[in-house]
């Protein structure tokens, strides 16, 4: 008797609970929740649950509740994005389809369009650059020109990643664009057929009078061999320096990087990578051998350079302009100029993904020759602390004045690069 009263006591404990969840249903006109009484009844059984089995549950839930206000698509990307982004890693990124077609067009160097960069503009977009190999250049495009209209129909008020995605197309097919253009009056219209074109991410002239000047502005698949030809030009011309301009380059390829030192470097250690999980062997050299690899330069590429050369650096050069300009620097091959790089030490692998999307992620890192790490170190608001390339001479641009890259004169870097080499010319 004394043992059915504790029993009884807990049935009607869960008889009232039972009654107090339904009559919330009731009360609001609805037919009483069991699946919901269930999920609650059922913990034990919940918490057994695999991390897959768990997600699909979650994902058919939020997909039935919210199905007109998402997609299956949405929903699978922001849980990819999601699932990237609590490791706390800036650099492992989750890529869309569209974000992943971008990247592999800025790596591979090529795609089919008219060869023209484009930027925002209010009438449309506007002309920035057009690459003398496209097609764009032979028809007559001008840097400056407004795009207005794309295959008759307008584009103002449109992002310019969307204008840029109705002009891109197959090689062989014509797009025609409406133009504004300063002195020309009216609506000029060009028909463009799309080609296969290479960006290029190196161009190069002469300033001050027998100074070589090279920008690189990233490192794709092109770019060692536009990178090489630009070099050995100026190596036959036997000019007074070399000015290497780094500055806003994220980095790209690390074997871009190496391939590029190889003109300058032979045959040595270039970077050691070092894999996630690797452990410490001691102070002087922190990379476990079974889990570290060293790249070294090609032999026989190196030129006999006789004259100074200086790259250009500033906090928005990453990843291979770093260990391009630091390598460079430990083997006393160059002198940095300008600000801190960014402190990108680490290295990303590409993992392909169903619906040509692809996960960016964290595989290792990388240490110089003599440098040795160079990672970022920030405070609790992100701001920077250290890491990076320190510049062997220091320049800051101005705020307050008239800031013009790469023109002597209104390039405070460019012009003490040209001052030093002026003063530790060898020829």
């Amino acid at each position: 008797m004394k043992l059915l009263k504790p029993v009884a006591f807990l049935f009607t404990l869960f008889l009232l609970f039972s009654l107090g969840f339904f009559a919330r249903d009731v009360l609001a006109g609805q037919s009483p929740d069991l699946q919901a009484f269930q999920r609650l009844t059922q913990t034990e059984a919940a918490e057994s649950s695999t991390p897959v089995e768990t997600f699909e549950t979650h994902f058919r839930n939020i997909l039935a509740k919210h199905g007109e206000s998402t997609t299956k698509e949405k929903l699978r990307y922001a849980a990819m994005t999601g699932l990237v982004a609590s490791l706390g890693d800036p650099h492992t990124n989750f890529l869309e389809p569209k974000v992943n077609e971008r990247f592999s067009t800025e790596t591979s160097g090529n795609y089919s369009g008219i060869g023209a960069r484009l930027q925002q503009d209010p009438l449309g977009a506007k002309i920035a650059t057009v690459f003398k190999t496209g097609p764009a250049f032979s028809a007559g495009i001008q840097v400056g020109d407004i795009v207005t209209e794309v295959d008759e129909k307008p584009v103002a008020g449109k992002d310019v990643d969307q204008i840029v995605e109705r002009i891109l197309g197959d090689a062989g097919t014509p797009v025609k664009l409406g133009l504004i253009r300063t002195g020309h009056t009216g609506l000029k219209e060009l028909i463009i057929i799309r080609q296969k074109v290479i960006i290029p991410t190196v161009e190069e002239k002469i300033v001050s009078g027998d100074i070589g000047y090279i920008n690189v502005s990233g490192f794709s698949e092109p770019t060692p061999r536009q990178f090489e030809t630009a070099v050995l030009e100026y190596d036959r011309m036997n000019p007074a320096g070399l000015i290497i301009d780094l500055r806003g380059n994220p980095g790209g390829l690390l074997n871009a990087a190496v391939e590029m030192l190889s003109l300058f470097v032979d045959e040595k250690p270039a970077v050691t990578i070092n894999a996630r999980g690797a452990t410490d062997q001691s102070s002087s050299n922190p990379l476990s051998p079974s889990n570290s690899v060293t790249l070294k330069t090609l032999t026989g590429r190196a030129i006999s350079n006789k004259y100074p050369i200086v790259i250009l650096i500033n906090e928005e050069s990453a990843s291979a302009s770093e260990i391009f300009s630091g390598v460079m620097r430990d083997y006393k091959k160059a002198t940095l100029i300008g600000d801190h790089t960014y402190g990108k030490a680490s290295v990303q692998e590409l993992h392909p993904l169903p619906e040509s999307a692809s996960a960016k992620i964290t595989i290792a890192k990388y240490l110089l020759p003599a440098t040795g790490d160079i990672s970022r170190r920030v405070d609790e608001d992100g701001g920077y602390l250290s890491g990076g390339l320190a510049p062997d001479i220091r320049v800051e641009i101005p705020r307050d004045g008239e800031f013009q890259l790469a023109i002597p004169g209104k390039d405070p870097q460019l012009d003490r690069a040209i001052q030093f080499i002026r003063q530790n010319r060898m020829n």
